[in-house]
């Protein structure tokens, strides 16, 4: 049995415990309380002193694409959404395998080191499968589905069916499907992935309503992304918009049935966001990531008003400058007027709860699984915890995953 303490323990939003510990046995969480409950435990092997530091749930990063870590700061910011695509595509075309490789165990290691202990990742190749499984990282690892003519669809399930039946899965590694984007997945491809999803008992997450773009491309068959899919050819002539918002195009391929994670939902109506709720769906903010686009005026506010689900997450690289869901709480604190307490829900309980694990994860909690990190507080005499954790300098120093210390920095740190 292992015994972590530090200066606070806080195992839920709600509660905050001085002088705290967690007893560790195997892979699960055996007892919390103050450091003189637990210290007399017998069995204790060993004891772990973060000293200034809280402990907290591991964070969960909601949506994430690992393989594009290597690409930091080589796109450049652009209020233009296909500009971007373009530099992506560019930037990408010549890899060779060893770099998608490489590119995802950086994306590992800066997640641990982060505090994160659980990432919905989506996989543009089978090097994600593959390196991921490996990591200590808990994950759901989606099988991105890109696709646009509709008669390809039969085809596109039946490789998508056998590539994923190939694929073991464990206590710590789950697959899941993702329909990329409106704008690349045909409606009868959304219909079949969704049946195919609800057959298999898997997850399901997509981007939607990312950009003003997108909802012009749904609603008139216009600007920018019409011209980019015609550009590479992945539009045909008999192509005619829908003429619908983006959740209701979602609503009527029938994929909010599968109670989704969306991803972004930057430019959404309240119309849609009732559906959203109504459909028990849950969201996926990438906050920092909004801001490099140029989008303004996120409705999380009025998503978390209405009752939704809302996890953060930090998408990737080529869009941000870090993997630390700590830093998109900062962002939050310091650019949104949401309290901490939220914040701190939406970056563990929210994001369990978005990838269908709030059983398991996402609070300190005996039983459930010894996922978490150790942030390094300030050297002030502030008493609010959250501003102590929220503050510019609080840094993880300890992740520990399925009972397991994957990343302990706390000596160096001290």
């Amino acid at each position: 049995m292992i015994i972590v303490r530090a200066k606070y323990l806080v195992p839920d939003p709600e509660n905050c415990i001085e002088n705290g510990a967690v007893a560790i046995k195997g892979t699960k969480i055996h007892r919390v309380g103050t450091f003189n409950e637990l210290k007399m435990l017998a069995e204790t092997e060993k004891v772990i002193d973060l000293e200034n530091a809280v402990i907290l749930p591991g964070f969960i990063n909601a949506h994430t694409h690992l393989d594009l870590t290597n690409l930091h700061r080589r796109i450049k910011p652009t209020h233009n959404f296909t500009h971007w695509v373009f530099q992506l595509l560019a930037a990408r075309i010549r890899w060779r395998d060893d770099e998608y490789i490489s590119s995802i165990e950086k994306g590992i290691k800066l997640s641990v080191e982060a505090g994160t202990t659980t990432i919905a990742d989506i996989a543009n190749t089978s090097h994600s499968f593959s390196v991921l499984k490996k990591s200590p990282l808990r994950k759901v690892v989606y099988k991105e589905i890109i696709d646009l003519d509709p008669d390809h669809a039969n085809d596109v399930l039946k490789k998508t069916r056998s590539e994923l039946s190939a694929i073991t899965t464990d206590e710590l590694f789950h697959t899941g499907l993702s329909p990329h984007a409106p704008y690349s997945v045909s409606q009868e491809l959304y219909r079949g992935v969704s049946q195919l999803a609800h057959e298999a008992h898997m997850s399901v997450c997509t981007h939607i309503a990312e950009t003003e773009d997108e909802i012009e491309f749904l609603m008139k068959g216009a600007g920018n992304f019409l011209a980019l899919l015609r550009q590479i050819r992945a539009i045909n002539n008999n192509w005619r918009p829908p003429g619908l918002l983006p959740i209701m195009y979602l609503n009527e391929t029938g994929l909010l049935g599968n109670h989704p994670l969306l991803i972004h939902c930057n430019y959404i109506t309240d119309e849609e966001i009732s559906v959203i709720k109504s459909s028990c769906a849950s969201v996926a903010f990438c906050p920092r990531s909004h801001r490099f686009f140029g989008h303004v005026n996120h409705p999380v506010q009025r998503l978390l008003d209405a009752g939704v689900n809302v996890g953060l997450g930090t998408d990737s690289l080529a869009s941000n400058d870090t993997l630390s869901i700590l830093d998109e709480m900062k962002f939050l604190f310091h650019h949104y007027s949401i309290l901490p307490k939220t914040l701190l829900s939406m970056a563990t309980l929210n994001g369990a709860k978005s990838l269908g694990m709030e059983s398991r994860v996402g609070q300190i909690k005996e039983g459930f699984e010894a996922d978490l990190c150790g942030v390094r507080l300030p050297d002030c005499h502030s008493e609010n915890i959250y501003n102590q954790l929220l503050s510019d300098v609080s840094r993880n120093v300890f992740t520990m995953i399925a009972g397991v210390i994957c990343y302990d920095a706390s000596s160096s740190e001290k």
